[in-house]
C-alpha cells in the first residue's frame, strides 16, 4: 500500500510566496513524518502540465521539495518593524484565490508554468535557490534511485487499495471532485482529507465572501467521497461531525494530534534583537477573526490607566491579510499608539525564535481556531501564553495556558494586566511552562493517519 500526498498546494506557495502559510506547514511536517515512518511507501504528487485534465498528477522528488522548504523557512522572508506605519502585504491564504476568477486562472497558468518545469532542480533555479539545487542534484547522484521517477503519472504507478491524502487547503480547485471520483472509481484508491477548520461555514462574517460559496460547495461535493476524515483537533472533529449529520453525510472522523511547531527549536536565532524594550508578542496573520483590534482595546486602556513606561510594547508579527482595513487605518490614525504596538512583517524562523525568546510572554485572542498552532509554537518555546477560552485553543494550551473570553475586553484587561504587574507571578509561570511543556513529534501525527488505513 502507498501513500499519494498532493503537494501542489504546497509547492505553489514555495514557488510564489516565499513562506507558505500555517496550512502549507502542517502538510510539509506530517508529509516528512510519514516519509520518515513509511520510506518508499510515502510519495508526492503534484497536478501535471493540464490544470483542467483532472486526472493528470504527477510524481515529486521529496528530497528536493524538503531541502527547498527548509531552506526557505531558514533562510527567506524579511522582517520590517514599524511604530508608525505599516506596508500592506496582499492576503496570500489559499482561499483568496477561489474569490476572484482572474487569480483563479493565474493560480492554473502557474501551476502550468510549475509543472512544465519537470525537474525539480529547475523549479529550485525559478527560485533562485541555486545552492540547494547544486547541494540535492549531487545527494541524488549519490542515493539509490526512487522507486518512481520523477514526473510518473499517478495512473501508471498507483495500485487499487493505495491511498491518495490531501493534507492542505486545494479547495479552489474546481475539478478536485472528479479528481477524487477517478481515482475511487478508475484506479480503486482510498481517499483520506485533513480538515483544518470550518471558518468559513460556522463563521462567514470573518472571510472573504468568495471563499464562503466556493469552500461550501467544494466540501458539499468532497466529504461524502472520504474514506476517513481527519480533524486536526477533538474540537474540529466535533465541528465536523456536526456538520456531516447536518448534510446527512456518513464518514467517519478520526482526529490526530498535531505536532508542536514547525521545528524553530532547532532554528538559528536571529542574531540581533528585534525589539529592544520589554514586549508581549502576538504572532498571527493580521485579520478580523485573530482579533487584534481587541488588543488594540487594551493596551489604549492599559495606557490610560498605567504609567506608560510600565505597560510593555506589543508586538504583532506576520503580514497584513484582509478585512482589517479600518482597524489598520486606526494603527495608523493612533500612530502605532505612538510606538506601543509594533508590527514586525514575515519574520523568518530566525527572527521568530528570537522575538520569542526575548518577549514577556504571548498572546492569542483569536475567535475560532482549528488547533492554535501559536499557541503550543509559544509553549515550546517556553514562553508563557494568554489567550482565548473558545474552540479548540483550551487544547492547544491546556493547563499551562491562561484564558480570557474573546468577546470580553473586560476578561482581557484583566488577566492581561494582572500578568503585568505580577513579575514574580509571571517568573514563576515562565519557568513551570518550561518545566513541564512536553513537545509532541509530528511522528504522531503520521502514525494516526498511517494506523487509520491499517487492514482490518
Amino acid at each position: 500500500m502507498i501513500f499519494w500526498i498532493d503537494i501542489d498546494d504546497l509547492m505553489f506557495h514555495l514557488l510564489h510566496h516565499g513562506r507558505p502559510s500555517g496550512i502549507q506547514r502542517v502538510v510539509f511536517e506530517i508529509g516528512a513524518a510519514l516519509r520518515a515512518l513509511y520510506g518508499n511507501n510515502v510519495q508526492f504528487v503534484h497536478r501535471g502540465s493540464n490544470p483542467a485534465d483532472p486526472r493528470d498528477f504527477r510524481t515529486l522528488d521529496w528530497t528536493m521539495v524538503e531541502a527547498a522548504f527548509r531552506h526557505i523557512m531558514g533562510n527567506a522572508g524579511s522582517s520590517s518593524a514599524s511604530t508608525a506605519k505599516s506596508v500592506p502585504v496582499t492576503p496570500q491564504a489559499a482561499g483568496d484565490i477561489a474569490s476572484n476568477a482572474a487569480l483563479s486562472t493565474f493560480f492554473e497558468s502557474e501551476s502550468r508554468v510549475l509543472s512544465e518545469l519537470g525537474d525539480l532542480t529547475r523549479i529550485l533555479g525559478r527560485m533562485g535557490l541555486d545552492a540547494v539545487r547544486n547541494r540535492v542534484t549531487k545527494r541524488r547522484s549519490q542515493t539509490p534511485r526512487m522507486e518512481f521517477a520523477e514526473g510518473t503519472k499517478l495512473a501508471d504507478a498507483a495500485s487499487p487499495g493505495d491511498v491518495f491524502l490531501t493534507l492542505g487547503a486545494p479547495w479552489h480547485h474546481r475539478h478536485y471532485i472528479h479528481t477524487i471520483r477517478w481515482m475511487r472509481d478508475d484506479l480503486r484508491m482510498r481517499f483520506g482529507l485533513l480538515m483544518h477548520d470550518l471558518v468559513p461555514i460556522r463563521c462567514p462574517e470573518w472571510c472573504d465572501r468568495g471563499i464562503i460559496t466556493t469552500f461550501k460547495s467544494w466540501h458539499q461535493a468532497i466529504l461524502p467521497l472520504a474514506d476517513v476524515i481527519f480533524a486536526n483537533s477533538q474540537a474540529t472533529a466535533r465541528d465536523v461531525e456536526s456538520y456531516l449529520k447536518e448534510q446527512g453525510i456518513d464518514t467517519p472522523v478520526q482526529a490526530i494530534p498535531l505536532g508542536t511547531g514547525f521545528g524553530l527549536a532547532e532554528t538559528a536565532t536571529a542574531s540581533e534583537a528585534l525589539v529592544d524594550e520589554p514586549y508581549a508578542l502576538f504572532v498571527s496573520t493580521i485579520e478580523a477573526r485573530k482579533n487584534h483590534a481587541l488588543l488594540f482595546r487594551v493596551w489604549r486602556q492599559l495606557l490610560e490607566d498605567m504609567p506608560a513606561e510600565q505597560v510593555p510594547t506589543l508586538v504583532f508579527a506576520g503580514r497584513e491579510g484582509w478585512l482589517v482595513s479600518d482597524l489598520m487605518q486606526q494603527l495608523e490614525n493612533s500612530r502605532w499608539l505612538n510606538g506601543k504596538i509594533r508590527f514586525i512583517q514575515n519574520p523568518t524562523d530566525g527572527e521568530l525564535r528570537r522575538l520569542y525568546a526575548d518577549c514577556s510572554f504571548t498572546l492569542f485572542p483569536s475567535f475560532f481556531e482549528g488547533w492554535g498552532l501559536p499557541v503550543t509554537e509559544s509553549l515550546s518555546m517556553g514562553r508563557p501564553c494568554i489567550a482565548s477560552n473558545t474552540t479548540s485553543i483550551p487544547e492547544a494550551g491546556g493547563s499551562l495556558g491562561r484564558y480570557f473570553n474573546p468577546c470580553s475586553l473586560k476578561e482581557a484587561y484583566t488577566v492581561i494586566r494582572q500578568t503585568i504587574e505580577d513579575p514574580e507571578g509571571l517568573t514563576a509561570w515562565t519557568q513551570q511552562v518550561r518545566t513541564e511543556f512536553k513537545p509532541r513529534p509530528w511522528t504522531e501525527s503520521a502514525k494516526t493517519i498511517l494506523t487509520a488505513f491499517e487492514p482490518v
